[in-house]
């Protein structure tokens, strides 16, 4: 599991960093999170390949962070739930917020690492083939980074998704309806997200070189192909 990078959430320090420690000694990259809300921040600014998820956390449960991922966020990350409550009803209610996997407490660590193995070599098959490019522009949909030349530009998961977006086909347009209804499916939340979205976009691009998205007034955007770039 050498490439996979985990998020923790989990509020009893001890198991946390008992999961992280047997995590990285497996190989993996690994970080923590104590509560709901500091989950769910680091959620937007970094890409993750595993969610192990307990639900009993203070200030945003675990039920309420699954939510959030999978309907505000829109991301298909795949979670492992840990939690105490074995009944079926509960296993039932995590599955049908959108969980992977769930593991029942107290557990085996090994057995939560071969969890977490199986749960990102599935994801990793299901990703498509090679990287999308446009000239120096480089994302790579395995693992969710975009880059100019060797240069990570840090984005969040709905700029991510614009870039892919416009990088499928660059040269052609991407009108502002097709972009909305790829973040927000159930609607957009309000009229000026997607031009916020752009706009970190463009500026994370543009810290590192590119300022190759091109804003087609009225009809939506594009990015420039290679040869324009």
């Amino acid at each position: 599991m050498s490439s996979c990078h985990v998020l923790v959430v989990e509020d009893e320090q001890t198991i946390a960093q008992n999961v992280v420690e047997f995590l990285e000694a497996e190989g993996c990259t690994v970080d923590i999170a104590y509560d709901g809300k500091a989950a769910l921040v680091r959620l937007g600014q970094q890409t993750y390949d595993v969610l192990v998820l307990d639900l009993g956390l203070p200030r945003l449960d675990g039920q309420q962070v699954l939510q959030h991922l999978r309907h505000q966020l829109q991301l298909d990350l795949p979670v492992l739930v840990l939690t105490a409550r074995d009944a079926l009803s509960s296993k039932k209610a995590c599955f049908d917020a959108g969980a992977d996997d769930y593991l029942v407490k107290p557990f085996s660590l090994a057995e939560l690492a071969l969890r977490v193995r199986a749960l990102h070599r599935r994801a990793t098959v299901a990703m498509p083939g090679g990287p999308l490019r446009a000239g120096p522009l480089r994302l790579d949909l395995r693992t969710q980074q975009a880059f100019v030349g060797e240069r990570l530009v840090h984005l969040s998961p709905r700029c991510l998704q614009i870039l892919e977006a416009l990088m499928r086909d660059p040269g052609r347009l991407v009108s502002r309806a097709q972009l909305e209804q790829a973040l927000w499916p159930d609607g957009p939340p309000d009229s000026d997200a997607l031009r916020s979205q752009i706009h970190l976009l463009r500026r994370a691009l543009a810290q590192e070189g590119f300022n190759g998205v091109e804003t087609r007034h009225g009809l939506g955007w594009r990015l420039q192909a290679a040869d324009d770039v």
